[in-house]
């Protein structure tokens, strides 16, 4: 199972929101408040790239479509759902370490996490 990063998650799962009758919508959260990097930064390197946001997003999409499949929801339902995901991953990844990047640097460090 994916490690959980405790506070920073709830950050970035709120800006990937999924509702099967509405597809994908981006939402902006309150600031994170963690210091830890944890399961985002999945090299290792106590950094956080928009690649890697990028990939959890990807992931929280992957889980809410089996959802929906479980749940009933038509193909054409679960397309939508792709489609709108694919359209704007990469653009809310970005955004996200737009907002918690503070020195401008493309990188999310511990210390712009607090």
């Amino acid at each position: 199972m994916r490690k959980i990063l405790l506070g920073v998650l709830p950050a970035f799962l709120a800006l990937a929101v999924f509702d099967a009758s509405a597809g994908y919508v981006p939402y902006v959260a309150p600031a994170v408040t963690s210091t830890q990097v944890g399961g985002y930064d999945q090299n290792g390197d106590n950094y956080i790239t928009a690649d890697e946001v990028e990939e959890e997003l990807r992931e929280d999409a992957i889980d809410k479509v089996i959802a929906m499949q479980k749940e009933g929801a038509s193909q054409k339902e679960v397309d939508r759902v792709i489609k709108n995901m694919e359209r704007t991953v990469e653009r809310d990844a970005e955004k996200i370490i737009d907002i918690l990047d503070t020195d401008g640097d493309e990188l999310v460090e511990p210390k712009e996490l607090r």
